[in-house]
């Protein structure tokens, strides 16, 4: 099992490596290069204050029990589920 495991390893090492310089040289990056949304799902979050999130935390943490389902689903509706 362990032998199948690092030839498939290998393999998709190798593959990579003769693929990853062609994918890489196709993409450009950079200041002039600009990505314009509109109507679509993604849209910039407004920003909250600096002590939004702690405050939140908090609050989630008394009325949900920190480390939850219900306390990570608190925060995830008020915009702190990353912080």
């Amino acid at each position: 099992m362990l032998r199948k495991v690092a030839i498939g390893y290998g393999l998709a090492l190798a593959t990579a490596l003769a693929v990853g310089p062609q994918v890489a040289s196709a993409v450009t990056v950079g200041p002039h290069s600009t990505i314009t949304v509109e109507d679509q799902l993604l849209q910039q979050v407004e920003a909250h204050g600096p002590g939004y999130c702690r405050h939140v935390r908090r609050k989630c943490a008394e009325e949900y029990n920190y480390g939850g389902r219900l306390y990570y689903r608190c925060l995830a509706l008020r915009g702190c589920a990353r912080y």
